[in-house]
């Protein structure tokens, strides 16, 4: 995402704001050290508005200041003690508060919006003024400029207000949204100051910020005091013009060094492609790079001496083609030669001289990669078909395995400590591996003496403990899942329908006969040796029972007592209803009659006769009932609350009572609780909407005692019919409907008390109704008002949808509550196979070793694919180290080696890793091929040569191991929170290569073999190592990016290097995963990484006759248009400084630029170049200044030689 920096000339905040002195830039007459600002006070409350006259505040000036907070510097370019900072780009240092510069600058801007900061910063040479000291009296360090120096180390302080500024990120394109971001976003906007000098390369320097006006030197000295004069007015810190040392206090300093000349544009441009050598000397020399003539000795060429091969690197030219068969003549040589150890073994030497084919002991160089490939012989025939034939019988590929195990030899001493430390306790592991053996020849004799011949239910007992911990997979593949996951026996138990408890093992201790209180039971019975048979039998059973649904009927069974009860079925029921039955031999304490007695077996056939019949009664909801609201319930909460006679189980009277009273043409009711007596009654009231008149209409129509006895209206308190209760406002009633007022209306507000006047009730701003009955009158009850419940017939036709699965519910509660048990079987049998399979000794005991032996801190399972073969279904051989031996009886170890050989190699000899890498000119970019024969037949002779190097330094081994699996060097990001580097392989191990060809193997680590490189060479990538590189796909029918409607690169537009490396001091290369017949859909990017804004201008253009930069067809053609005055929106736009370099603006190295160099650009690029303004601000000055990332493309079909 693109950053928006607005670049500001000034800023001002605070009392500044309210000076009135313009700066006059130094002219005379000279301003005061100290400026004034007006304060006054507007008075609030009583005498709001009233100005009292403002005071003159005097305000801080720059020679007040002894030093400066070094928190608030952010950043500095360059860093300190930065070491090769490029010439071309000007020293900055940035402040925390936008307005730091101008914060005690006594003035404000004048009308060119210029204002001079009250510090600057300075770069001075440190050969001729060494670094600030501490002086012994003052309070600051300072550093001392003779007079000689002061013109070509200081800058005139005339144009100070050119180099400082302030930046803030915004996209806003008025001055107001600037001026909000900077309030509300503190983090996005800093000051900043720049110094004009253009450096020397290769020169220490010293940056110093220093004050700029003579009372803020003086200050800083400590010599304030002693010149009141020097402190009264705005004089500048130094004078250029005057030849005379200066003295100065510095606030804040760091040292650098500057490098060569050039930056990362300059370099980039000076790369050149193929393209460029093109039909020359050099072009061809490209095209031959990676490959060699290679010279065989004459033993290989028979008849035909002098023959040559051609030797292959590691990264090849992209139209060389790898792999191409050797001469017949040299590989019929080489067959006879690496056969022959072989033939020693076929046809041995007996005790005399020759074998039994007349031929002598011959000791020959042997077959590289035979004990991995377990094939000691080759033939011609196989070419193209196993990689054992393509390496040893081709004298480049055999002569790349030479220089793998040179190498090895080369190292051999780091690479075999780098083995022995990895072993570890090899000696007592090869001693677990030999005790695991014996275990299990021991264990196989007891399974099958003890356990294979138990039955199957017998055998479930036994292993009751270990369910849980066997997997339950039968030998067929079939499996028990929980969850999606394997589960156990034990699992698979739990859920079928077989008792958990019958493989428990606490009922085998019950059942055992060891148990004391059986061995004693026995001597009576002696029947004890027939229980552990009996459960197990038992056991069966159950088993055999999980299969049969109607074993498992549980609602076939209705215990005595649910329904009916057998208890009285004996018992005479005869005589008067009245008579007392003695039931205590049937075990009830209580008495019943003979009357209860026969309710009790009425009910029970009346409720036996409804189980007949399928449940329970229907629910029957009749429609004149009417439908409760909420709000019902609502308003009966008001009433209990403020009627302590009034219980929650009142509401069962209540609603009843709303219900039977609520008749057509009722608007309200009234209900009435007594404080004392605790008596409730209702009448119902109505509302005239003409008067707003509450009036009652009849006084009681119900009313109950404290016990909810109802009684008679006359034993009730009886008010006159149709008196007045209350009076509401017209224009609040029709806010409401009638409902509406009943249920609004507040607790207390109407009593039916004679005598009493009427309540005028009033509608608040909360929609409330608020009045009082009249003061002094205490009513005797708490009264409320209800509307009538809702009979609406939409209303109830909605109201019986609703409740229709309700009612559904209630008729069909009885149907869904029923109990339907579907049995799981529970396979003995099966499970019996399971168990004798799990438990062979050759898995158990392999997966206990795999938990107990680790060698080179690696797990067993995780190393060897005996021990993982009964552990793992994923392809533990991806990750293999170690191979047991099927009978356990020594370890063949091979230790894992990480480091990269490409390393070694091109340390070795760089010609070999590619050859004719000399041959490539300085400030190059070219596109190579990875060359997987080459490697593969390096990798061989190096793990071949290892190999051989363990078994003779004594390490356990039986050569066949690969100790080294990487080339490139390839690692990947690990995971959070630490993101390590994991190193990556780039091969399997050679045992696992099989019958493929060499360099074209089917290899799931090594990926592609057909990918290319990206090789650079210059200084580019020397001085900037960290550059972003990587390839973007661009448009098919043009030299274009690849991006989406957004203007984003979409997925899969871009690849990044998958190794990367380097050769020599100056060469580096970067391998993408990219067909070399693909890269003409490629551009090759090489971007500077993204950093805070840097100032400067470009290189300075070369001398004539030496090497120089390109520069950017698209930068040429945008001055062009520039030139020709085109008025697209693009260009009018387009920042022309971008394009300039020091020469341009004729700035000589060790110079400071000035704003008239900036104005004028004495070398234009063209007469009608676009300069700055007559009077530019010091943020057109910034802007000239600011120098972008560079980022430079490749189109792919240019990188070819």
């Amino acid at each position: 995402m693109a950053v928006s920096y607005q670049f500001l000339p000034w800023v001002r905040r605070g009392l500044t704001v309210a000076l009135a002195n313009p700066d006059n830039l130094g002219v005379q007459p000279l301003l005061p050290a100290r400026a004034s600002a007006p304060v006054g006070v507007t008075l609030a409350g009583p005498n709001a508005g009233t100005l009292i006259n403002p005071l003159q505040m005097a305000l801080h000036g720059p020679g007040d200041v002894t030093g400066i907070d070094t928190r608030l510097v952010l950043r500095t370019d360059p860093k300190p003690q930065a070491c090769n900072f490029e010439p071309n780009y000007l020293a900055i240092i940035d402040f925390d508060p936008p307005d730091f510069p101008w914060m005690l600058t006594p003035a404000q801007a004048n009308a060119d919006d210029r204002l001079r900061p009250w510090l600057v910063l300075v770069v001075l040479d440190r050969a001729r003024t060494g670094v600030p000291k501490m002086p012994s009296n003052g309070p600051l360090p300072t550093i001392r400029v003779s007079g000689a120096d002061v013109k070509s180390e200081l800058p005139g302080l005339g144009e100070s207000w050119s180099w400082s500024h302030a930046q803030v990120v915004s996209k806003a394109a008025d001055n107001i949204g600037i001026q909000s971001d900077l309030q509300h976003d503190p983090a996005s906007n800093v000051s900043r100051l720049v110094c004009p000098r253009r450096l020397e390369p290769n020169k220490d320097y010293v940056a110093c910020v220093v004050p700029a006006f003579e009372p803020g030197r003086l200050r800083g000295l400590g010599l304030a005091d002693a010149n009141p004069a020097g402190m009264a007015t705005l004089g500048p810190a130094w004078d250029t013009n005057i030849a005379a040392d200066v003295l100065l206090p510095v606030y804040f300093h760091w040292e650098f060094s500057t490098g060569p000349a050039g930056d990362f544009e300059s370099l980039a441009r000076r790369l050149r492609t193929p393209k460029y050598y093109k039909n020359t000397p050099t072009g061809d020399a490209l095209a031959q790079v990676g490959t060699a003539p290679m010279r065989v000795d004459d033993l290989l060429n028979g008849s035909t001496p002098g023959l040559e091969a051609t030797m292959e690197g590691a990264l090849v030219p992209l139209s060389y083609t790898p792999g191409a068969p050797p001469n017949g003549t040299q590989a019929d040589s080489l067959a006879i030669i690496v056969n022959t150890p072989q033939e020693n073994v076929v046809n041995p030497v007996g005790n005399g001289s020759t074998n039994a084919a007349g031929r002598r002991l011959e000791v020959k160089p042997p077959m590289i990669g035979a004990w991995h490939a377990r094939k000691h012989q080759a033939a011609k025939t196989e070419f193209g078909k196993h990689w054992v034939a393509d390496l040893n019988l081709n004298p480049r590929y055999r002569g790349a395995a030479g220089y793998g195990a040179e190498v090895v030899r080369q190292n051999q001493e780091s690479f075999v400590d780098a083995a022995w430390d990895q072993i570890g306790t090899i000696l007592d592991a090869e001693m677990r591996f030999n005790l695991t053996r014996l275990a299990i020849e021991a264990q196989r004799a007891l399974k099958a003496k003890h356990f294979d011949v138990l039955a199957p239910e017998r055998l479930l007992q036994v292993m009751g403990p270990a369910l849980p911990r066997i997997e339950a997979l039968a030998g067929d593949g079939t499996r028990f899942n929980i969850a999606g996951q394997i589960g156990s026996l034990g699992g698979q138990i739990d859920r079928s329908s077989l008792p958990a408890a019958m493989v428990d093992t606490a009922l085998r201790r019950a059942i055992s006969p060891a148990r004391r209180s059986l061995r004693m039971a026995s001597r009576l019975t002696r029947t004890l040796e027939t229980l552990p048979a009996q459960t197990a039998r038992y056991v069966d059973v159950m088993a055999r029972a999980s299969g049969k649904p109607a074993a498992f009927s549980v609602n076939a069974f209705l215990p005595d007592g649910i329904l009916s009860t057998k208890a009285f079925a004996t018992v005479d029921l005869g005589g008067a209803p009245g008579r007392t039955l003695d039931l205590s031999a049937s075990g009830l304490g209580r008495r019943f009659t003979v009357g209860q007695v026969k309710q009790m077996n009425a009910a029970a056939g009346q409720s036996t006769d409804l189980l007949k019949r399928g449940g329970v009664p229907e629910l029957k909801i009749r429609r004149g009932q009417g439908v409760f609201t909420d709000l019902h319930v609502e308003r009966f909460g008001l009433l209990a609350a403020a009627a302590p006679t009034v219980q929650s189980t009142d509401w069962i009277v209540v609603s009843n009572s709303i219900q039977a009273l609520g008749g057509r043409g009722v608007q309200g009711i009234l209900i009435e609780a007594h404080r004392e007596s605790g008596r409730l009654q209702f009448g119902t009231v109505s509302l005239d909407a003409r008067s707003g008149g509450v009036r009652l209409d009849k006084p009681v129509m119900r009313a109950f005692d404290r016990l909810r006895r109802e009684i008679t209206a006359r034993d009730a308190e009886l008010p006159l019919a149709g008196i007045k209760l209350g009076n509401l406002r017209i224009a609040d009633i029709r806010r409401f409907d009638t409902a509406g007022v009943f249920a609004a209306l507040p607790v207390n507000a109407l009593a039916s008390t004679p005598g009493a006047a009427p309540v005028n009730f009033a509608l608040n701003e909360n929609f409330e109704f608020t009045g009082r009955p009249a003061a002094g009158r205490v009513s005797p009850t708490v009264s409320l008002t209800m509307p009538p419940v809702l009979r609406d017939r939409d209303i109830l036709q909605r109201y019986a949808v609703a409740t229709g699965g309700t009612q559904n519910a209630w008729r069909d509660a009885y149907v869904v509550s029923r109990v339907v048990v579907k049995p799981v079987d529970f396979g003995m049998a099966g499970a019996a196979a399971i168990i004798r399979l799990r438990t062979q000794p050759e898995a158990t005991l392999s997966a206990r070793l795999a938990s107990m032996v680790s060698v080179s801190n690696l797990a067993a399972n995780a190393a060897n694919e005996f021990v993982a073969a009964h552990l793992s279904l994923t392809d533990a051989l991806a990750r293999q180290r170690f191979m047991i031996p099927v009978l356990f009886d020594r370890v063949m170890a091979w230790p894992k080696l990480p480091e990269p050989l490409y390393e070694r190699l091109a340390k070795y000899d760089k010609n070999a890793f590619m050859p004719g890498v000399d041959d490539i000119p300085q400030d190059l970019v070219m596109l190579v091929r990875v060359n997987q024969h080459f490697i593969d037949s390096f990798m061989a002779g190096a793990n071949f040569e290892m190999n051989r190097e363990l078994l003779w330094r004594g390490f356990p081994t039986d050569l066949r191991g690969t100790p080294f699996q990487r080339f490139w060097g390839r690692q990947q990001l690990g995971p959070a929170p630490a993101y390590p580097l994991i190193p990556l392989d780039d091969m399997q191990p050679m045992h696992l290569w099989g019958a493929q060809p060499l360099g074209n193997r089917a290899d799931p680590i090594a990926g592609d073999p057909d990918r290319v490189a990206l090789l650079v060479r210059g200084q580019l990538l020397r001085r900037y190592p960290n550059t972003s590189v990587y390839a973007w796909k661009k448009t098919s029918n043009a030299n274009t990016l690849l991006k989406d409607a957004e203007g984003q690169r979409p997925d899969g537009a871009v690849e990044l290097p998958v190794f990367s490396g380097v050769i020599g001091e100056d060469i580096t290369f970067f391998g993408f995963d990219i067909d070399h017949d693909q890269i003409e859909k490629w551009c090759f990017v090489l971007e500077e990484q993204m950093t805070e804004p840097r100032f400067g201008f470009d290189v300075a253009d070369p001398v004539a006759g030496q090497p120089g930069r390109k520069r950017r067809p698209v930068l040429l053609d945008t001055l062009v248009k520039l030139e020709a005055n085109v008025a697209a929106p693009l260009y009018k736009n387009y920042n022309p400084y971008k394009a300039l370099s020091w020469t341009n603006v004729d700035v000589q190295p060790g110079a400071f630029a000035s704003v008239a160099n900036l104005v004028q650009v004495p070398n234009k690029p063209f007469a009608s170049f676009p300069t700055l303004t007559t009077t530019p601000t010091a943020a057109e000055v910034a802007k000239a200044l600011l120098q972008e990332p560079f980022r430079a493309y490749f189109i792919g079909s240019d990188l070819k030689t």
